[in-house]
């Protein structure tokens, strides 16, 4: 993993709301869309579009011939290809060749497969003509002063004749997992942690995501899980912490540790997270939401509806912030538009190849109950139940949201609405500032089906294709994406809601209404959940 130093402290202040609604003039054209009040909205194309592949820049890379020797205290090495493993005077038994032959085998081929079908770089080292490289944590290196049974494995770097040249740093304990006689049960997972550590080595070279820790993690884990997918054909299963951006969708998107105990959201580069009472570090996010930031589900979405080189592009050009960044290229507009579908697309599990895998984490998830996860903790707040959709309240016909969940910038709500009639119209009245509302719904077939969306006044949907269990969900979005540090952080887009006609009042929010994305797909495979990479970044076990 590529680690973080940030201490703070973190105040405890009162959260605050948009007094007003602001809507940007220029966004009147991109709303009004729709031929008539009433039908279905089909999105766009996206144009200019972002993409972008690595190979225009290095086009004929080829296997590198040289060792990079940047580190006097190297009594071992062991190469192949593109790779090369090091370790110093202690070595740990378990570490032979049993385990470090099938260990290089494995990186060579999934970095041939990132490089020469995906279109990605490999690390600096390699770009320079040196063989990528992992060194042995613990065996004396000038790396370390562990000891050769700690734990571990991370992406690091040796600083060497005025550059950093980055690199695996792991334990024994990954590396012998490629021992054809280790039958830990873990085994599987710390070799793909071994791969996930050398994609960071990647990243780590690149000029994008500067200020964006968080993807960091999730761009890492997108890699990964797409290459797998994809020489597999199986989609049928997405990383356990992907499944925190559709159980809480209120959380931003750029955002690290997620919803904080405090009720506000940790920040791209985990702005408000760390609290320490002297040594010891006070937990201030929440369970399961706390990793977040390994999710991969924003930047699946991206691949899905702006193509393969929407996430290289991302890495090339996006050098501070991931949404600022990718506004530079698509625009505002369609920036904002892109927010808005991703939403949608949450609360209908409209994501391709990957729905079921999306379905698998919602109900694995539905239901939990969230606190602090760890003690000692900084505020121990009630536990949440954990849902995708806001609790309401009714008065007069006008829904007011929990303001518990309002999102925060990039974020959003889904109310499920209970329906009576063809049409269905609601009045959507914004407090906060540059926010959307739309309809969604899956029919009774299982197709999914949009409204136009608005920023304010009447959203209205004809129900042409009946909605499955007779209900419809008004997504409420808010589209913006800078991030101001901890104003932006700690605020929240409130709203009401009218129910104008069509619609009978607010539905169960603890019924599973997403899963009507199941209809009609009895021949696909089946969703299932899949590993939790927070556990195999940090530590070797």
């Amino acid at each position: 993993m590529k680690c973080l130093s940030l201490t703070m402290a973190v105040a405890c202040l009162a959260l605050s709301c948009n007094k007003e609604s602001k809507v940007r003039p220029d966004r009147n054209n991109e709303l009004a869309v729709a031929a008539a009040a009433g039908d279905a909205y089909t999105w766009p194309t996206y144009s200019p579009t972002l993409n972008y592949n690595f190979r225009s820049e290095y086009p004929s890379l080829s296997t590198p011939a040289n060792i990079l020797n940047d580190c006097p205290q190297v009594v071992g090495t062991q190469s192949s290809n593109w790779f090369t493993f090091r370790w110093g005077p202690n070595k740990n038994s378990k570490v032979t060749s049993a385990a470090i032959t099938p260990m290089l085998a494995r990186l060579n081929k999934d970095f041939a497969y990132f490089r020469d079908t995906m279109g990605w770089p490999p690390d600096l080292r390699a770009k320079k003509g040196y063989k990528s490289a992992v060194y042995l944590y613990g065996s004396g290196l000038c790396t370390d002063n562990a000891s050769n049974t700690d734990l571990g494995g991370w992406q690091s770097a040796i600083y060497y004749n005025g550059t950093s040249w980055p690199m695996i740093l792991a334990s024994y304990y990954p590396v012998y997992a490629f021992d054809p006689s280790n039958t830990a049960s873990d085994a599987v997972f710390q070799q793909g942690a071994m791969v996930h550590e050398g994609i960071h080595a990647v990243l780590a070279d690149l000029p994008g995501a500067r200020n964006a820790a968080w993807f960091h993690e999730g761009g890492d884990v997108w890699l990964q899980q797409t290459a797998d997918a994809r020489r597999s054909n199986n989609f049928s299963s997405l990383g356990f912490l992907n499944g925190t951006d559709f159980i809480a969708p209120f959380m931003p998107i750029e955002c690290y540790s997620g919803w904080l105990q405090d009720g506000s959201f940790g920040g791209p580069s985990a702005e408000g997270v760390n609290m320490f009472n002297g040594s010891q570090q006070i937990c201030t996010w929440r369970t399961f939401l706390g990793g977040h930031q390994y999710s991969s589900t924003f930047p699946t979405f991206v691949g899905n509806v702006l193509g393969d080189g929407a996430v290289p592009w991302i890495w090339r050009n996006a050098s501070n912030r991931i949404l600022d960044g990718m506004a530079s290229g698509l625009g505002d507009t369609q920036l904002r538009r892109l927010i808005t579908e991703y939403r949608a697309k949450q609360a209908t599990v409209d994501f391709g190849k990957w729905k079921n895998a999306c379905l698998a984490l919602l109900n694995a998830n539905f239901g939990m109950s969230i606190g602090a996860e760890w003690q000692p903790s900084w505020l121990n707040p009630a536990a949440w139940i954990a849902t995708p959709y806001v609790k309401t309240t009714n008065s007069g016909g006008t829904l007011t949201p929990d303001t518990l969940t309002l999102p925060g910038w990039s974020g959003a709500n889904q109310i499920p609405l209970t329906v009576n009639g063809s049409t269905v119209t609601v009045n959507f009245q914004p407090i906060g500032a540059n926010m959307t509302c739309q309809l969604v719904y899956r029919s009774t077939t299982g197709v999914p089906v949009y409204s136009p969306y608005v920023s304010s006044g009447n959203c209205t949907l004809r129900l042409d294709a009946a909605p499955a269990n007779g209900v419809v969900i008004a997504v409420i979005t808010s589209t913006d994406y800078t991030y101001n540090g901890d104003a932006t952080r700690k605020l929240k887009y409130n709203y009401r809601l009218q129910l104008v006609s069509g619609v009978s009042g607010a539905a169960d929010i603890h019924t599973k209404w997403y899963n009507s994305a199941s209809l009609g797909t009895a021949r696909e495979m089946q969703g299932v959940v899949g590993v939790d990479w927070s556990k195999y970044c940090f530590r070797g076990k």
